[in-house]
């Protein structure tokens, strides 16, 4: 029975940890990790520079006197270290952040929604950040719309004021989410771009309200499938207003609802599977590095920056655990351990390995004396090699399989999934109608048989 409790508060275990064989409970697993990222020996593991170390140390503690939980602080904690060991290479003083800065930095990470609004909040607060700062990007969009044709500059200048004011509104409001620049400018490029097309491939067009649908459709042909439908969207938008405000008389383009495309990367048929689980089982011994690189993209569905950023603090021999921030801990198999032991015997030969706080190390002699992860290429080329198939159509395959058999619900529990990656894989209405009708059928049966 004390398999089912929880070491430290003998909280009786879910089904989830149940099965996972876990010895600490979600809430203890992230209360420890709270405590642990505030120690001095892991800022000075983790930061270079003392200003950086003392901010993510008060973002933790800020996140705390908002009585968030501690397994929201340790997922949104661990995006925020990354976006300051970012800001320690970018960025020479505090005084250097900028808006535009932070949302870069976050579009670079996966699932950070959720944190861009107590990284700003926080910032706001230290005096590092004003949301109404010019940021060079005001200035930039200005210049842009000073070089667009007289018979479309109007409307561009329109929409600018229509979405700063919404933006202005949104930040008076203390909204979660208020509307970026880089979203405002985004857009901005893309209809200076149409009208560059305009310019080019159909002269006849001088302003906004001589334009059909034919000439909205031959430029959306010009784009990528799922960019096309970005666009699209966009477009509308722009469309709208300027109906709205009598610019033109007409919206050239169709308000239909978007189509879901279909997946760019199949998963692999069972074949492939069984042929991809022997060939890692071959290679246990012999090539444990690209064995093990496999074996977490195809039995685990972690992604390349998932991998690249495993430290050896994460990984626990004894519990055969790597543990993750950001998505539920993995728990190794006997297999994958004899693969991580053989690597640790050739890991061991790299030149200042002792320095090196990263798992996965490459033995380049460029990154000798660099302590940073290795870059998505050297995954997968590794995972390519051993298998011929790349480390995203092995990730797709798991999540497949696993939707398939126990429904995408497990994806967003197990997996840290989002629910809208999740859907993709299966419906979540389908599959809780298919376990209804199964209830049934088997209490049927069972009253059938009594």
């Amino acid at each position: 029975m004390n398999n089912l409790n929880c070491r430290s508060c003998e909280r009786k275990f879910n089904k989830s940890e149940v099965n996972k064989k876990a010895t600490f409970c979600h809430y203890c697993f992230s209360k420890a990790r709270v405590e642990r990222i505030q120690a001095e020996v892991f800022l000075k593991e983790n930061f270079k520079k003392k200003w950086c170390a003392d901010l993510f140390k008060g973002y933790v503690q800020y996140l705390e006197q908002l009585q968030i939980g501690v397994d929201t602080i340790r997922k949104h904690s661990s995006k925020v270290l990354k976006v300051l060991q970012m800001d320690e290479s970018d960025v020479l003083r505090p005084s250097d952040i900028t808006e535009t800065w932070v949302v870069t930095a976050l579009e670079k990470l996966p699932n950070s929604k959720g944190v861009k609004p107590s990284l700003f909040r926080f910032l706001v607060r230290k005096g590092l950040l004003n949301l109404d700062q010019d940021d060079g990007v005001i200035t930039g969009i200005s210049k842009q719309l000073e070089q667009v044709p007289k018979g479309f500059k109007r409307l561009l200048e329109i929409y600018f004021n229509e979405r700063m004011e919404l933006r202005k509104r949104q930040v008076n409001f203390n909204a979660r989410n208020p509307l970026s620049l880089v979203t405002v400018k985004t857009d901005l490029d893309i209809f200076i771009r149409l009208v560059k097309w305009f310019q080019n491939n159909s002269k006849h067009i001088e302003s906004w309200d001589t334009v059909q649908q034919e000439d909205i459709h031959e430029f959306l042909l010009t784009l990528t499938p799922k960019h096309r439908e970005i666009v699209r969207k966009d477009l509308l938008v722009l469309f709208k207003l300027a109906n709205r405000k009598r610019i033109i008389t007409h919206i050239p383009i169709l308000d239909v609802k978007s189509r879901e495309l279909p997946p760019t990367i199949e998963p692999l048929s069972f074949e492939d599977q069984v042929r991809v689980a022997k060939t890692i089982k071959h290679n246990l011994y012999e090539k444990p590095l690209d064995s093990i690189l496999t074996s977490l993209c195809f039995y685990h569905g972690l992604s390349s920056s998932h991998i690249r950023n495993i430290k050896t603090v994460d990984l626990n021999l004894e519990q055969k655990t790597i543990f993750f921030s950001e998505r539920p801990t993995v728990y190794l198999s006997d297999d994958e351990m004899i693969m991580i032991n053989e690597y640790a015997k050739a890991r061991a030969n790299i030149r200042n390995v002792e320095n090196k706080s990263y798992l996965i190390l490459s033995s380049s002699a460029s990154e000798v004396y660099q302590d940073r992860p290795i870059n998505n290429r050297f995954i997968a080329t590794k995972v390519k090699e051993l298998t011929g198939f790349t480390p995203k159509s092995l990730r797709i395959t798991c999540f497949n399989t696993i939707a398939s058999h126990f429904g995408p619900q497990l994806l967003v529990e197990g997996f840290g999934v989002s629910l809208t990656q999740a859907s993709r894989y299966g419906k979540l209405e389908d599959y809780l109608i298919d376990e209804q009708i199964q209830t049934q059928r088997e209490y049927v049966s069972n009253y059938s048989d009594g």
